[in-house]
């Protein structure tokens, strides 16, 4: 068991370590700019949060076309828009530190990292970057991010406006909606229109073996909208409600008509197994079965990200 202190040599150090991994790393930092899928290359099945959040990626401080590259390796890429956090686990040791996964970390700034290979320290870095893969980025969410990318004008990009809303005890999150659903059977008009707006929806979509399409209908008023995270809760009959992850909103197709409104919602939603709500409910804890039957925006944020959690 060893710790030490690293200021010189950061980057290099980093990346020959995550190169010759064995196993996948878990990492949670702020900023992954241009260039980070080459300092930081990591095997597949590894887990990464960043602060993907629209200003962030605006001001050039993460570039969605390197967790583009990572995604396609295989990696796992998450977003917490309040992350601050440099942590690194890789094989059995962890680094925790200063440096984010930049240009100007690497060549312009002075940075320090502790690398510890105490069996605690590190055990508690994993779980750190585990508690924080909760909303995790799809292809599609990524595609739109990085329409929205500029290369930082200087170092560092501007400095952002403090928000009073985000806090460092929780992380800030997507707005998380259920949706509870029935098997029902649609007209042939409906029908028509699903399958015409589903070509919208699967020329957005990528990696089927990874994330995989999903639709539903709305009727009345569509709440749903592109950024929003949603979890179908779907009862279909006998006693048999199965609880799907969470899908990204890839598109919404709506139609009024004279006397009602009808909504196809398209998702892209990790490739798991749904679970019984029940099942689901007993892992939540107390009481969290009524609020998985609830439809509409989840306002608990505690609630929140115990669901989105829980699929990690």
């Amino acid at each position: 068991m060893s710790t030490i202190l690293i200021t010189r040599g950061i980057w290099p150090h980093l990346t020959a370590a995550v190169r010759s991994a064995q196993q996948p790393c878990a990492v949670a930092v702020a900023y992954v700019g241009a260039g980070a899928s080459r300092r930081l290359p990591l095997p597949r099945n590894s887990r990464l949060v960043v602060n993907a959040g629209e200003r962030a990626v605006e001001l050039g401080q993460t570039c969605p076309d390197d967790l583009i590259r990572l995604v396609n390796r295989g990696v796992k890429v998450y977003s917490v828009t309040n992350l601050h956090a440099k942590v690194f686990v890789v094989g059995r040791a962890a680094y925790i530190g200063s440096a984010n996964v930049s240009r100007n970390s690497a060549t312009d700034l002075v940075e320090a990292v502790v690398r510890t290979t105490d069996p605690k320290v590190v055990q508690a870095a994993r779980q750190f970057v585990r508690e924080h893969c909760l909303h995790e980025l799809t292809p599609t969410v990524l595609r739109r991010l990085s329409r929205l990318y500029r290369p930082p004008k200087f170092p560092g990009g501007k400095r952002v406006p403090r928000r009073l809303k985000d806090s460092s005890r929780r992380p800030t999150l997507p707005r998380l909606q259920l949706a509870q659903l029935e098997l029902e059977s649609w007209s042939e008009r409906d029908q028509r229109l699903h399958d015409t707006a589903m070509t919208v929806a699967r020329k957005r979509h990528e990696h089927p073996r990874t994330f995989e399409l999903n639709s539903f209908r709305q009727t009345g008023r569509c709440p749903y909208k592109r950024g929003d995270v949603v979890v179908q809760v779907l009862d279909e009959g006998r006693g048999r409600v199965l609880v799907a992850p969470p899908g990204n909103v890839l598109h919404v197709r709506t139609v009024r008509r004279t006397n009602r409104q009808v909504s196809f919602v398209y998702l892209e939603r990790p490739a798991r197994r749904r679970r019984q709500v029940k099942v689901m409910a007993r892992a939540l804890g107390r009481g969290a079965l009524k609020k998985l039957r609830r439809n509409g925006v989840v306002r608990d944020a505690a609630f929140a990200q115990a669901v989105l959690g829980a699929w990690t």
